[in-house]
Formats: structure tokens, C-alpha cells, sequence
């Protein structure tokens, strides 16, 4: 913070130590968050434990289920790898550049304390970024097993014959399957879900809004093409990230909104079968609301956001 009395009133200078300030204030309240919510996030570790195997559904849904859960491990590695990329080309560019890392140009002169600054600024910025990547492949991971008990439950409902006389001791058994299992267990780990990362969207919109707005600005304000180009990195990094929590959780809206056709063209409303009539009627009642996820019951996270 220095920086914005002693340093230069270049725009690119300016944007370099709001990248710093952002930077630690994101990796910070992640941290105050995950302590404060640390039995949350247990909790919806065992939860998941409980829910449907994908092993159970035919051929293709099977096939279509593991490609999800294979696409999203790719890009947990993708994302992975991207901040790892970012967190060497951050630590290695002053070296590069032969300049004094951002946010201790105050401190020249101050040999000792200048060396511990920058080596305390290396550690913190590698461990940070790991920080923060593994809490994204955490939420993207959980986004994922919904989606996923989202799609079972359809193929569920559709496989239903609520039409039809008589029960097999299959479809019986997945009917006691999606009263016990998905009524009770999969709501509460939706909303659970939704609690526990409620904060976490809140602040990742509120700070990589004004982040993304800044690297832009730099890189457009600027003249020198290393200086673009740099800017114009940080920025793809940060808006990747953001679409890490925005494009997930459109993907649960919009599978939640299928579950809710799926029940509805399943004749609920048959009589044959009493024991179908209370689990459907509750799933209609329950897919009436919208699954969306909010920033602190503020701001909606979707792929608009993204946009917006």
C-alpha cells in the first residue's frame, strides 16, 4: 500500500499493487471462511459418500455419467496447472525484469528487511495460489456429484412406470431408494452446499469484478506490448477463475430444471401405485423453486456474471 504515496502514478504500477492487495485479500478471507465453516466442509465430504453409484444406471447413462466426472477432473488439472504456470512467471518476472518485486519498492535500502520481504512474498504467493486452486477444485468437484445425482434422478423418473399395475422388486426398491436418498439426503446436501460456499462466491465476486476491471484497464491504457501482455495474462487467469464458479453452478440450474420436466411427465398423478404418489408430489413441490446459487444471498452466480 506504500507503493500508492512513494511509487510511480503510472496506471500499470498502480494496477500491479491492487494485484497484490486483491490477491492477498482473496487468499485471506478464504481462509477466515474455511475456518469458521472447516466442519461444513467435512460434512459435505461424508454426505457425498451416500449418494447414488452411477454403476446402478443402464449403459449409457452410465457412459455419459463417467465422462462428466473425466471432464471435470481435466479441468481441475487444467486449472491446476494454469496457477502453477501463473505463480512461476509472478515469482520469476521481477528476475526477468531485473526490478524490485511489487509492493517492497518502499523498503530499498533496507537491505535485510528487503531480503525477507521478497522471500516472504515467494512463499506466500506459492502456497496462496495452491490455497485458492484446491478450494475451486473442491467446489467444481461438488458441482460435478450433483450434477451427476441430478441426471440419475431423471433417468430415475423416467425409467418409472407409473402407469403400469404392478411393481418389479427393482422398481420398488428404487423408489425407496429416491424417498430415503434423495428427498432427505440430497436436498440437505443441496442446501448445505449452497451455505457453505454462500461467502466464498461473495467475496470471489467482489473481488475479481474490480480485479478483472483493472487488468483490463492496464492493458488497454498501456503502450509497452510486455506490459499488455502481462496484464492481459493475469486478466485471462482471474476471469477463468471466476468462470470456474459461474458456469457450474448454471449447469445445476439447468439440471434441476430437467429433473422437474422429468417428474412431470412421469403420471404422478396415477393411482395405481400409492407408494410413488408422496416421493413425486414432494420432488414437484421442491423443483417449484429455482436451484440458484447466491453470493451471501446477494448476488446470483451464473454464467451472466461472467458477462455482467
Amino acid at each position: 500500500m506504500f507503493q500508492f504515496i512513494s511509487g510511480k502514478r503510472d496506471l500499470s504500477d498502480i494496477v500491479r499493487n491492487v494485484e497484490d492487495i486483491l490477491g492477498f485479500s482473496l487468499a485471506l478471507v478464504r481462509i477466515v471462511i474455511l475456518t469458521y465453516r472447516n466442519e461444513d466442509f467435512t460434512r459435505l465430504v461424508q454426505m457425498i459418500k451416500l449418494f447414488w453409484d452411477p454403476c446402478k444406471c443402464d449403459q449409457q447413462i452410465k457412459m455419459e455419467l463417467t465422462l462428466i466426472r473425466r471432464f471435470t477432473y481435466q479441468l481441475q488439472r487444467l486449472f491446476l496447472l494454469t496457477t502453477a504456470t501463473a505463480v512461476v512467471l509472478v515469482v520469476i518476472s521481477p528476475l526477468l525484469q531485473n526490478t524490485i518485486p511489487t509492493g517492497i519498492r518502499a523498503m530499498e535500502g533496507h537491505v535485510v528487511l528487503y531480503g525477507c520481504a521478497m522471500i516472504g512474498q515467494i512463499i506466500s504467493e506459492f502456497y496462496s495460489a495452491l490455497f485458492v486452486c484446491f478450494l475451486d477444485c473442491m467446489y467444481l468437484g461438488f458441482c460435478a456429484e450433483i450434477v451427476i445425482q441430478f441426471r440419475i434422478l431423471s433417468q430415475t423418473l423416467q425409467e418409472l412406470k407409473s402407469d403400469s399395475n404392478t411393481f418389479n422388486g427393482m422398481e420398488i426398491l428404487r423408489v425407496n431408494e429416491m424417498r430415503s436418498c434423495i428427498i432427505t439426503l440430497f436436498s440437505r446436501f443441496v442446501k448445505e452446499f449452497k451455505q457453505a460456499f454462500s461467502l466464498v462466491l461473495l467475496s470471489e465476486f467482489v473481488i475479481d469484478g474490480p480485479w478483472i476491471c483493472a487488468e483490463l484497464l492496464a492493458a488497454l491504457e498501456s503502450h509497452a506490448f510486455e506490459t499488455q501482455a502481462r496484464h492481459v495474462m493475469v486478466f485471462a487467469v482471474i476471469t477463468f477463475q471466476l468462470a470456474f464458479f459461474c458456469i457450474p453452478a448454471n449447469h445445476i440450474t439447468n439440471e434441476a430444471m430437467a429433473v422437474s420436466d422429468a417428474v412431470y411427465f412421469s403420471n404422478w398423478y396415477s393411482q395405481h401405485n400409492p407408494s410413488l404418489k408422496v416421493p413425486l408430489l414432494l420432488i414437484i413441490q421442491n423443483s417449484q423453486t429455482e436451484i440458484t446459487l447466491k453470493g451471501g444471498g446477494l448476488v446470483t452466480i451464473n454464467a451472466g456474471t461472467i458477462v455482467n
